[in-house]
């Protein structure tokens, strides 16, 4: 079906202008070839917490040069808008809730009034966004839900009100799309429009990393090789399990990319641990090409954990590179293409494996899966099913 000149509103889960491209980016990107796209950043689902360290003065910093930016096109058909929003505090939520409502539909209704915004398609992520979709539904043309985390358990506990909201906004949507597929065969039990929809990946910029000839990043210079590289934000990781690797293997270098998001001290100080902070998009592929085996180390004894489905592993198949994971659920979609290893112990020999066990016809296999699955196909796919929804 044929899916162009439409106005789409993305609600999105993240902040266009300092977060790294999430998959609400992409997607949106995809969709402004032929569409025309107000993405919302987002004002989401908690407040920053002391806990998250310094962390939190670079949220709040970029949370204010969004807002002095507020209105502004970014791309070719893409507008950001940035609105003026209370946190999410927690103990408040209800009453915040309320008056986020007011704040937000006053700002958008100006901002689709100057943008000739008309009879829009609302694309929806955080369940926080549920009262201004709601009210917006009756002039839109479609209201898509779409989940990438299990977000009601983020602090890996139930944040029922969190629930609540996800529950009446997914009753509420014409289509619901989740990138995980236990998750999506839940929700379609109760909601027939539900679809699994997995992450895509920007093959040409992550498959530079094969070539080998781009410029070593300075602060790999002194760092020995085999290198483990994680890239992500470092949060919810299982940080014993890499002070374990990291004691076990003094040889190996373990590489972190990321802002760090909670407690570290229990290994930063081990000395073949590196911590080199968050890295421009345009530099993630020199890192990956630097690094011999990829991983994920999520934390899995929690229920946020298990249900994850890492957008980096996309990047990381783009590479070229092994990978070693912990268990999530997500991953037997994956078998054949990385090594998920069950224990702190079958992490040890997977990594070992990876680096000197690896072949050519394996690493062939990662890239094409990549190369199969790009964001404008994914972005295909969710067209697909909006067309259908559409009134």
């Amino acid at each position: 079906m044929s899916f162009s000149g439409e106005n789409i509103i993305c609600f999105a889960g993240e902040d266009w202008w300092y977060h790294n491209p999430h998959s609400n980016l992409h997607i949106m990107q995809s969709f402004a070839k032929n569409n025309r796209v107000l993405f919302v950043n987002s004002i989401g689902v908690q407040a920053p917490g002391l806990g998250e360290g310094r962390y939190i003065l670079k949220k709040i910093w970029g949370k204010f040069l969004s807002l002095m930016r507020y209105l502004k096109k970014a791309e070719s058909n893409i507008y950001v808008f940035t609105p003026l929003a209370l946190p999410q505090i927690v103990r408040w939520q209800r009453a915040v809730q309320r008056i986020n409502k007011a704040l937000l539909l006053i700002q958008l209704r100006i901002v689709l009034k100057v943008l000739k915004f008309e009879r829009p398609v609302l694309w929806v992520c955080l369940p926080t966004f549920k009262d201004i979709a709601i009210a917006l539904k009756k002039d839109a043309k479609c209201l898509v839900y779409y989940c990438v985390d299990n977000i009601a358990h983020y602090n890996g506990v139930l944040n029922p009100y969190i629930a609540e909201l996800e529950t009446v906004l997914q009753r509420n949507a014409d289509v619901s799309f989740f990138v995980n597929h236990d998750l999506a065969e839940k929700a379609k039990a109760v909601y027939p429009s539900t679809f699994h929809l997995g992450h895509g990946v920007d093959y040409e910029h992550f498959s530079k990393a094969q070539s080998g000839m781009l410029p070593k990043p300075g602060d790999l210079e002194m760092i020995k090789g085999p290198i483990v590289g994680y890239i992500g934000a470092l949060v919810h990781l299982d940080y014993e399990l890499v002070k374990f690797l990291a004691k076990k293997n003094r040889d190996i270098s373990f590489v972190f990319i990321g802002n760090v998001q909670g407690d570290i001290s229990a290994i930063k100080n081990e000395q073949n641990v590196y911590f080199l902070g968050k890295k421009d998009y345009d530099q993630l592929p020199n890192y990956l090409q630097e690094m011999t085996c990829l991983s994920i180390f999520y934390a899995t004894d929690n229920v946020f954990g298990q249900y994850r489905n890492p957008k980096k592993l996309l990047e990381y198949l783009a590479s070229g590179k092994p990978i070693v994971s912990v268990p999530i659920m997500e991953l037997k979609y994956f078998q054949g293409l990385i090594t998920v290893a069950e224990d702190y112990e079958a992490f040890d020999r997977a990594i070992h494996e990876a680096i000197s066990l690896d072949t050519l016809q394996k690493k062939n296999n990662r890239i094409q899966y990549a190369k199969d699955h790009t964001w404008d196909q994914v972005s295909s796919e969710a067209a697909v099913h909006m067309a259908a929804s559409m009134k």
